[in-house]
């Protein structure tokens, strides 16, 4: 919100795409900053990384599950939205834990219904996680999942620099479009509930309580761990 409305609007050109195409156009040139999924930050050389900035859970995320009508253990194909990286790699972490080691996975559009048709769960992320009818069907969260298995938060995203970049006054923009943007949840959560078609106070709640955008010590939110709002904050 503060790239669009605060103090430093204009200063960056913005582009809107899925943040597991983040990454590729870091490599390419094409992008000089981007929100990527944490996981592809190895896959970086050179990459900085952001200071204090992340998409990170606590403990619930709500917008990143497994829903499926099997137990766990019992899972062996699993459908994958085309948007996810870092929720995948997670995901199998979940399940090996819980002794799949056997499933496939295949990408696929992120239609909860179409997904289960032929796969015995299906992994959402973002809007589509947050706007899914999951009635009937074992949902499990895997930021929930994870703090269970560790007892730590999970760090989804974080802001990727590509070599060479100098930016412009440096990581204070980002600060104060997140401190812009926390200061009017209220509004951005009405308007994401009119686009969404869902109660704006369970979009505020979202953000306010499933989402944590600092990345630090756990006393200032967030612990560095293994690595949104939904997939349209890209």
């Amino acid at each position: 919100m503060g790239f669009t409305h605060g103090p430093y609007r204009g200063i960056f050109r913005l582009q809107h795409t899925a943040p597991a195409r983040i990454p590729g156009l870091l490599r390419a040139g094409k992008v000089d900053v981007g929100l990527i999924p944490s996981i592809e930050y190895l896959g970086l050389p050179g990459a900085e990384l952001l200071p204090h900035l992340c998409i990170a859970s606590k403990r619930r995320v709500r917008s990143v599950y497994l829903a499926t009508r099997l137990p766990l253990e019992r899972i062996r194909s699993v459908a994958l939205d085309l948007n996810s990286r870092t929720s995948v790699a997670l995901l199998k972490i979940v399940l090996w834990h819980r002794g799949v080691r056997d499933a496939a996975f295949h990408e696929r559009a992120p239609s909860l219904k179409e997904m289960l048709r032929d796969h015995d769960a299906a992994l959402l992320i973002g809007d589509a996680a947050l706007t899914a009818e999951t009635s009937g069907l074992l949902v499990h969260d895997l930021a929930a999942e994870w703090f269970a298995l560790t007892g730590l938060p999970f760090v989804f995203a974080l802001w990727a620099v590509r070599p060479g970049v100098v930016l412009p006054d440096g990581v204070r923009p980002f600060l104060e479009s997140r401190r812009i943007g926390m200061a009017n949840i209220r509004q951005i959560a009405l308007q994401a509930g009119d686009d969404l078609k869902i109660a704006s106070g369970s979009i505020e709640s979202y953000l306010k309580t499933n989402i944590h955008f600092y990345l630090g010590s756990r006393s200032a939110g967030v612990s560095g761990c293994f690595s949104g709002r939904p997939s349209s904050w890209a």
